[in-house]
């Protein structure tokens, strides 16, 4: 088995060795200067810049398990150290983020951590003025004052700039993984002013924390990665065009997100565009879907297909919804006009008009025309979605005309 050092790229290892260096001087320097005091600074910047450095894989994306240290260490020390401790980090983990994530993406994160940050240590001197003590009660209020803050900011500043890796949120989403970091915020405090090694243990939590989350988002994207596999199963058949479910998801979700549905309602329409056609499956010939009451009686097939996984009812009823005669809530008309749209715009964005003004002569209920009208104010306000379908659908074409397949 290799050693880590060995697993590193030419680059890394040069970008290791300059921050083991880095460290090595901060060290000697802080130790000769400030003495222990000095000593101590310095661990506790090379600790938060590791901390920093781990993330937890959260339902919001990315989130540095450094959070609830900066917290933690706000609380604690007082404003000098507080901000020499962050500079340190900081400058730590500023190499190991421009080859992580690239010159872009590292101002930002770095931009976002130092504002949050500073906003987190003047909140925190703020509560040690004016709630005096170190009882348990007065340090978790000023802790919880102090995170806040931070988190505010830095959910703020996730809007402000976004990065792959940490997209903009909503508070909803936020604040469960909030919630953890405070409490392990509060603990560490708490802690460490009943007895220094006390704090150690207090990091067993925070560590479990994350693989706690590590262990949703992997089974979320399982859960992401069988609804693609499905959703291909009719493609691949041959009964519908390839990538078609892809696309068609896309589309939905910009229509829901421009009628602001809920995110359960986003997950659940995209997920019934990509797998209306299920039922197809259980054809021998996709001739046999040219009737409207054919594909009533797929929809229902498919309805009754995905409703057997049970985690994936509600989906079956909006996939047999879809192909009904009257189409009864917003979300069967989204994912109809969405699937229906792309099979008139397929790979080609020079359609997109026509299959508008053809889909808006088809309507004849109020859902259908309601979706009709979300779908050209989308357009008009981000004619990119049609690009950006048509990239989502292209894996699995470009796969099939590099196999010679042919498209269905």
């Amino acid at each position: 088995m290799k050693s880590l050092w060995g697993r590193l790229q030419p680059r890394e290892r040069r970008v290791a060795a300059e921050v083991y260096l880095a460290v090595a001087a901060a060290l000697v320097a802080l130790g000769r200067l400030e003495g222990v005091s000095g000593l101590v600074v310095a661990a506790a910047g090379m600790l938060l810049a590791a901390s920093l450095l781990v993330v937890v894989q959260a339902p919001i994306g990315t989130v540095p398990l450094g959070y609830a240290l900066v917290i933690a260490i706000a609380a604690l020390a007082d404003i000098g150290t507080f901000f020499s401790v962050l500079a340190l980090a900081l400058l730590v983990t500023l190499p190991v983020l421009l080859v992580r994530y690239g010159p872009d993406d590292a101002t930002r994160r770095m931009t976002r951590w130092l504002v949050a940050a500073c906003a987190c240590g003047g909140a925190a001197a703020g509560m040690r003025a004016l709630a005096h003590g170190t009882s348990p009660d007065v340090l978790l209020l000023q802790v919880s004052v102090a995170g806040a803050v931070f988190l505010s900011v830095d959910l703020l500043g996730r809007a402000v700039l976004p990065t792959p890796t940490a997209p903009p949120m909503h508070v909803r989403l936020a604040w469960p993984v909030h919630v953890s970091i405070l409490c392990a915020a509060g603990l560490l405090t708490v802690a460490y002013h009943h007895d220094k090694w006390m704090a150690v243990v207090a990091l067993v939590p925070l560590v479990m924390t994350r693989f706690a989350f590590d262990r949703y988002a992997a089974a979320q994207e399982a859960y992401r990665q069988t609804i693609r596999a499905l959703s291909i199963v009719p493609e691949v058949a041959g009964v519908t065009p390839l990538g078609h479910g892809e696309r068609s998801a896309v589309y939905a979700v910009a229509l829901a997100r421009q009628l602001g549905f809920s995110t359960e309602a986003i997950e659940r329409v995209a997920t019934a565009a990509r797998l209306h056609h299920i039922g197809y499956v259980t054809l021998d010939d996709p001739e046999d879907a040219t009737t409207h009451e054919d594909q009533v009686r797929l929809a229902k097939q498919g309805g009754d297909i995905l409703r057997e996984t049970e985690f994936l009812s509600e989906v079956g009823d909006l996939v047999e919804g879809v192909a009904a005669s009257d189409v009864t809530s917003r979300e069967a008309a989204i994912v109809r006009i969405a699937t229906a749209f792309d099979h008139l715009v397929l790979e080609d964005p020079a359609r997109a008009v026509g299959a508008v003004q053809l889909l808006k002569f088809q309507q004849n209920d109020p859902y259908g025309a309601a979706a009709m009208l979300v779908l050209r104010q989308v357009l008009d306000e981000d004619p990119a979605v049609v690009e950006r379908a048509i990239a989502s659908g292209a894996p699995l074409t470009e796969a099939a005309a590099a196999s010679g397949a042919q498209r269905g």
